[in-house]
């Protein structure tokens, strides 16, 4: 056998079968075995490998400093994949301190030999501003690059930037274009984004089936998102034939991974006994956990509860408490509830500052009551007071605003 007798090529190629599973079991530590034994004779990739292995303590200790010393004999060799990978060892601060612009450095000479995952991570960094000032337009570079290899997440945020307009002039063909290329390479995500525009119909020409045909392979995948998304259609019939047992089905297995809004979903079916008998309890229930896990609807429901005494205690603090969960979401109806609760010192003490703070992010909504409200509250105050109400609204929009930036960048 050439890799006994000490063949160093025979030997990398016998520990990517171990390592690989290719006819015979994956074996970590008989791989490491003809990894060291290859990596030992100077062949780069190889003590790659065994950088690699050893962090992620696969077949050997996890030892970072081992990591990095086999990393570095594999990079002075110009191996691209031990360079991209001391890149990220900078990033994570593994085996050495982190340091975002070594990762850079180690980045880039792996962007230069063609590393499509180095590329991805050059454009990361430029698009989040890690390490080196924010650029869209050097981030949208790399991840062209890395996504002409093929590269699913460089694939994903292409098309992202395209559907978005950042980095260059909002393109939705492309968008398609570059979520189809990662979708068709099975990437969940990419199937939920293209399955969400061919559903929004917002410039591409809208086509419901296709849109639930995407959604459906994303579900498959266990994505809760797509799974809550399928589940709407089935729902209410939308590309597909309505099916309330398929609905309930797909809310229970994203409301299982913690998704809030498919919690709600399930609240309202146990609420109104739709595909399923009525049980107040348990919709109660989801509500709840819908609520606790953000949502700012369900919080601003369970708050109404409160108010009336709808399956819950009468509470008016516990409904003010909820209300400005959902308020500080920038949720219109809590922030109007919450501004008439302060006008009126219900379950918080009157603050008519506060109150027209709320009344005014509410106005912004554009509903007539709430207009009039606000200009009603208006009236009454103090040029001193409107000027603090407004101050008060901005700081609170702001904050919001960045919220509802992190969560759908």
């Amino acid at each position: 056998m050439a890799a006994q007798a000490g063949d160093a090529y025979a030997q990398l190629e016998l520990a990517e079968i171990f390592a690989g599973g290719a006819g015979v079991p994956v074996d970590h530590t008989q791989a490491a075995f003809w990894y060291r034994k290859a990596a030992e004779q100077g062949i780069a990739k190889a003590a790659t490998r065994m950088g690699q292995l050893h962090l992620r303590g696969a077949g050997v200790p996890q030892d970072y400093a081992e990591a990095i010393r086999w990393l570095r004999v594999a990079a002075e060799q110009a191996e691209p994949g031990a360079q991209a990978t001391i890149g990220w060892c900078y990033q994570e601060g593994m085996g050495v301190a982190r340091d975002y612009s070594q990762a850079l450095v180690w980045y880039q000479q792996a962007a230069d030999l063609g590393h499509a995952g180095a590329r991805y991570n050059l454009g990361y960094m430029h698009a989040q501003g890690i390490g080196t000032a924010r650029n869209d337009a050097e981030a949208m570079r790399w991840y062209a690059r890395a996504a002409e290899q093929g590269h699913v997440r460089a694939q994903l945020n292409l098309g992202l930037m395209h559907a978005q307009g950042v980095g260059t002039e909002r393109d939705l063909q492309s968008a398609i274009r570059w979520y189809a290329a990662a979708a068709k390479q099975g990437y969940a995500k990419a199937q939920y984004n293209l399955a969400l525009l061919y559903a929004g119909g917002q410039g591409v020409e809208p086509d419901e089936e296709l849109a639930c045909l995407w959604y459906r392979k994303a579900a498959e995948q266990g994505y809760h998102k797509a799974q809550y998304s399928l589940g709407l259609h089935y729902l209410y019939g939308i590309g597909v034939e309505r099916d309330l047992d398929q609905a309930l089905r797909c809310f229970t297995q994203s409301a299982a991974q913690g998704y809030a809004k498919a919690w709600y979903q399930l609240g309202r079916m146990h609420a109104r006994g739709t595909g399923t008998p009525a049980d107040p309890a348990e919709a109660l229930h989801c509500l709840r956990k819908s609520a606790d896990g953000g949502y700012a609807r369900a919080q601003y429901r369970l708050a109404c509860k409160y108010q009336r005494g709808d399956g819950v205690p009468h509470d008016e603090i516990e409904a003010a408490r909820w209300l400005e969960m959902a308020a500080m979401q920038g949720y219109p109806a809590a922030q109007y509830t919450l501004g008439t609760a302060y006008a009126h010192g219900r379950g918080v003490n009157v603050d008519r500052v506060c109150a027209y703070a709320w009344l005014v992010l509410a106005a912004e909504s554009a509903d007539p009551r709430t207009l009039e409200a606000a200009d009603r509250l208006r009236e009454s105050l103090t040029r001193e007071e409107r000027r603090e109400a407004e101050r008060l609204s901005r700081e609170w929009r702001a904050v919001y605003g960045e919220r509802t930036t992190a969560t759908t960048a």
